[in-house]
């Protein structure tokens, strides 16, 4: 009996260990050999999740640029861009995904989602892909961010982001593009106080970005007060002169000042 006890002792876990490999969470490929094109990823990566899609769009050219095997960047540039250069970068993106892991698979394959022929279809597809991804990434902080973002009910988006600030404070992570989310769908809820307080905590945490800037004179613009949505559309240009929506916002602000001041 005794020599038979460590065999059965590794019976009794062996279920277990096998449940603990299956279980463990993926995440998606977003890397390669090459250091500088990685760090250029995880730039866009962070410009993404924070609606900077204009300097977001810089950083993923450059990585495939540098490491024309990374499948990620295409997958981004796929999204920013038309025509042919979009086809071109959607190719390239199911190429150099063969061989990874099922959740950078699926996340490509949210490129073959055809939008214009049902609309209603094509959000299903989207949302059961996500939703497939987060089961299988549920640790993945990327994945978990878009899973949420794509409930239909507001209670459980505010649940699913509130669960991903505590697992990103955890790993002493940014969490500014998830207090700009909380901000609007607060805001959505008429929680007004609430959303600016998660606005004036995106803007704290992202000092030097532009969108937080941007959805701060969102806020203010939308409350009517145009001194100060101004103010914020200018620090958002300021932060980056290519910023397209603070820039067209701006100018339509102004304008709408200077007509009301003749109308006086």
């Amino acid at each position: 009996m005794k020599t038979g006890m460590p065999y059965l002792i590794v019976l009794m876990f062996l279920p277990l260990l096998i449940i603990a490999q299956e279980v463990e969470s993926q995440y998606i490929e977003w890397t390669g050999d090459d250091e500088i094109a990685n760090a250029l990823v995880g730039a866009g990566i962070d410009c993404a999740m924070n609606i900077e899609f204009e300097k977001a769009y810089t950083f993923f050219d450059a990585a495939v640029q540098k490491d024309p095997t990374l499948f990620a960047p295409h997958k981004f540039l796929a999204n920013f861009s038309k025509g042919e250069k979009k086809a071109y970068h959607k190719e390239q993106a199911n190429k150099l995904v063969e061989g990874k892991n099922e959740v950078s698979k699926l996340y490509v394959s949210l490129l073959d989602i055809k939008w214009k022929d049902n609309e209603e279809n094509a959000r299903k597809q989207r949302d059961e892909t996500w939703a497939k991804m987060h089961e299988l990434a549920f640790d993945g902080r990327f994945v978990h961010f878009r899973y949420a973002q794509t409930l239909e009910d507001d209670k459980a988006k505010l649940a699913e982001f509130e669960k991903l600030i505590s697992k990103l404070e955890a790993s002493d992570r940014n969490t500014g593009h998830v207090h700009n989310l909380l901000g609007y769908l607060h805001y959505g809820l008429e929680n007004k106080a609430e959303a600016k307080a998660h606005f004036e905590k995106y803007v704290e945490l992202r000092p030097n970005g532009y969108n937080a800037y941007d959805s701060m004179a969102e806020f203010y613009k939308n409350e009517g007060d145009v001194e100060n949505a101004i103010k914020y559309y200018k620090k958002a240009v300021m932060h980056y002169p290519m910023a397209q929506n603070a820039k067209d916002e701006l100018e339509a602000l102004k304008k709408k000042v200077e007509e009301a001041e003749a109308q006086e």
